[in-house]
């Protein structure tokens, strides 16, 4: 596995008059992986099944449509199950940033209507979760005093993707911090329904880890998990096509009138999930995960724990005896106690003895 870095396309020259840089949703291509545009293309490709690179004059309307049609549907579910997402910011604000009424769902959903049907858009300073990469250019570019909402002014059309995605992708906020989870197919293209899916379970397993404390190879085997589950059979076309599961995480925290970025990290899962699905425990990994132990389940927590880490090392080495030691715990009174507690049948979720007898079948992968 791998982390890397988002790639920065070069900044536009400014206006003569305003020196502001007005960013429309034609010029989003342009600015592929900074914060705005990366989550504007989570928007477009989990609503429509599109990417930024499809954007154009052709383009646009449809585009538009498809992820407003796709917050609209988002909304009405959310209401007919009694949650209230309407209003829902889904990035942290500062005072300087548009206010609350303008950065919701609803407003970004009225919004992408509205300009798909060709009314004429207004521009509003970028919110600075979405610009935090331009804080350095601002000081070493513009000289004291200036601040970026005074330089950079998007397209409305733009902040409504940005903050869709952002929604789309969200898997926490817990005490100031916000946590984003997007899995992307690269470069194949599969039903848009596996996609979502696999990105869904994906934000579930994330919010389980985090609120339980657990560790960043727990959630990435959870993850990988959950890609099997989801994409199932089309996993042999991916492998097959030399394409990539690649999960991007991106976490953010607010001090006082400061949005500041914590980490963001992007990992190919394709080679876990593969052993994951080989293994054949994707569903009892996920059930798993999904429904971490509390801090008193010590043993369950740390056969989870075993279980990522030996697992991400047989990817790299593939030797038997990351194996063996996972199989070996399986062994243990304490940890089949605490199973039998925590894992209790109930609706889809696994009760500890079919954990259990799946992971048993672990053997496969050193047989």
């Amino acid at each position: 596995m791998s982390s890397r870095g988002r790639k920065q396309a070069s900044l536009p020259k400014g206006s003569k008059k305003t020196g502001s840089r007005e960013i429309s949703l034609l010029d989003l291509p342009r600015y592929r992986g900074y914060l705005f545009a990366w989550f504007s293309e989570i928007a477009i490709k989990l609503c429509s099944g599109k990417d930024l690179s499809d954007l154009n004059s052709d383009t646009v309307k449809n585009i538009l449509i498809d992820v407003a049609n796709c917050v609209k549907n988002e909304i009405e579910k959310s209401s007919k199950k009694g949650v209230e997402i309407c209003k829902l910011v889904p990035v942290p604000r500062t005072g300087n940033d548009p206010g609350p009424d303008e950065m919701n769902l609803c407003y970004a959903q009225k919004t992408l209507f509205d300009v798909s049907m060709g009314a004429k858009s207004r521009s509003t300073p970028i919110p600075q979760a979405f610009s935090l990469e331009f804080a350095e250019y601002t000081r070493a570019s513009m000289g004291p005093g200036k601040a970026k909402r005074e330089i950079f002014v998007i397209d409305e059309g733009v902040l409504a993707l940005a903050l869709i995605g952002a929604y789309l992708s969200r898997s926490y906020a817990v005490d100031d911090e916000y946590g984003y989870i997007f899995i992307d197919i690269v470069p194949y293209t599969l039903a848009l329904d596996s996609v979502r899916k696999a990105n869904l379970m994906s934000k579930a397993i994330v919010q389980s880890v985090k609120g339980n404390d657990g560790s960043i190879n727990v959630m990435i085997l959870g993850i990988s998990a959950a890609i099997v589950l989801a994409i199932g059979k089309f996993m042999r076309d991916i492998v097959r096509s030399d394409g990539h599961i690649v999960a991007s995480f991106l976490r953010t925290t607010r001090t006082r009138n400061r949005i500041l970025i914590k980490g963001y990290d992007t990992v190919d899962l394709i080679q876990l999930a593969k052993i994951v699905g080989r293994g054949g425990i994707a569903k009892a990994v996920y059930s798993m995960i999904r429904k971490y132990p509390l801090e008193k389940y010590n043993s369950l927590r740390r056969f989870i724990e075993v279980t990522a880490l030996n697992l991400i090392k047989f990817q790299t080495l593939r030797k038997p005896q990351y194996i063996y030691e996972i199989l070996r715990f399986l062994t243990s009174d304490e940890l089949n106690n605490e199973g039998r507690e925590w894992y209790v049948k109930k609706d889809k979720e696994l009760s500890w003895v079919e954990i259990r007898e799946m992971f048993s079948r672990l053997e496969n992968l050193i047989a």
